[in-house]
């Protein structure tokens, strides 16, 4: 089959005058028009560094907009849905992440329900089963079990990879972040995405310190950042993935492009829960690995990945440390699976990188297809 479109986004960078030969799903040659082209853009499918299939039902259903208010009424939400409920959600969730051009997913699943869906759609990915043992403090290792159990559940129905993990400093008692810290296992961990979180590691005060005393839960205060504090667990090392990191300074940052820790970005669920704007800047320049993703409906709102992209750019140029759109576009696609160790994700002879048609015509840039496009104009090749 060949598919001769107007341009290829090759490295970030709309190329016109080429066309793909395929093989099934291989790319066999990327040459030049051998015909004229047709009203459309192909490029490598996007990739969702960051996801929460499950909370689809829950999208538009939290008024709060401010960090930890939010993570309390989603937590209360949850106690209210029906295993059948959660299952619809993670289905319709992969549906819309399909339709809207997603071909990878790194996944934060709490119920056992994305396996199933994952592997309904065809979606490729890694599952995290999230571990959160705050309120099993006097049994974690039952919480532990139990976790477990839903990350097997979730493998039997999914072929790629399943594995626990913590959902966040804030939530799992330390001796069991020591241990996800000495097993050289994957992890993704929620790291730095409200002030409150280094406000508890570092001075013992804050919203989440102050719940912790509400609970009756003993805690002591590292004196460090959250960043570092994570780093001396043992948490941030290749092959971990850290979540937003948004209130990150210039330690941090270099703490994280020591360790060999990639990031997920989620501007549009760090803008609607009052979050600081990440320094994606800065980590690049650094040298971390960055991907960007769609994080929960529940707080980013439809899956639309060109809607990403797009506040991607407002939070850089809020923050006057702009990315550019090319660069934007690579976090969305190739760079994106980098930073999840996926690499080739690119249109070039002898990949078999997944593809994706963008029916706009005319065209000038990537900028133009992020500022005017939207998972409507996505169709996936398979």
């Amino acid at each position: 089959m060949t598919l001769r479109p107007y341009g290829l986004v090759l490295d970030g960078r709309l190329e016109p005058g080429l066309e793909v030969e395929l093989d099934g799903s291989k790319i066999v040659q990327v040459r030049p028009h051998t015909g004229p082209p047709e009203p459309f853009v192909l490029s490598p499918g996007f990739v969702n560094a960051h996801s929460h299939l499950e909370y689809r039902g829950l999208q538009g259903a939290i008024r709060e907009r401010e960090f930890w208010p939010w993570i309390r009424a989603i937590t209360e939400l949850k106690k209210l849905q029906t295993p059948e409920e959660v299952m619809r959600d993670a289905n319709l969730a992969v549906e819309e992440n399909a339709a809207a051009g997603v071909a990878l997913i790194w996944e934060h699943s709490d119920r056992p329900v994305s396996g199933r869906a994952m592997a309904a759609a065809g979606l490729a990915g890694r599952i995290f089963q999230e571990t959160i043992t705050f309120f099993a403090k006097e049994a974690p290792d039952e919480k532990l079990r139990e976790v477990e159990r839903r990350a097997a559940e979730n493998a039997e129905c999914f072929e790629g990879p399943v594995s626990p993990s913590p959902h966040a400093v804030y939530t799992v008692d330390s001796r069991t972040l020591r241990s996800f810290g000495s097993d050289p296992s994957p992890i993704s961990i929620h790291l730095a995405e409200s002030p409150a979180e280094s406000e508890w590691t570092r001075r013992g005060k804050g919203p989440i310190a102050d719940f912790y005393r509400e609970q009756g839960v003993p805690f002591e205060p590292s004196g460090e950042s959250v960043v570092r504090t994570a780093a001396e667990f043992g948490l941030l090392r290749p092959g971990s993935q850290a979540v937003h990191v948004c209130d990150a300074d210039e330690d941090d940052v270099e703490c994280l492009a020591r360790s060999g820790v990639s990031v997920a970005h989620c501007p549009r669920s760090n803008l609607a829960l009052g979050c600081p704007d990440a320094p994606v800047r800065e980590l690049l320049d650094a040298g971390v690995r960055v991907g960007l993703g769609m994080d929960s409906p529940a707080s980013s709102g439809p899956i639309d990945m060109f809607a990403e992209m797009r506040a991607a750019l407002s939070a850089g140029k809020r923050r006057e440390k702009p990315l550019s759109a090319e660069e934007v576009w690579r976090l969305a696609t190739d760079r994106g699976a980098s930073s999840l160790g996926v690499d080739g994700w690119r249109i070039e002879a002898g990949r078999e990188t997944p593809l994706i048609r963008i029916e706009i015509p005319a065209a000038r840039s990537v900028e133009d297809m992020i500022l005017r496009c939207d998972p409507s104009h996505v169709a996936p090749i398979r």
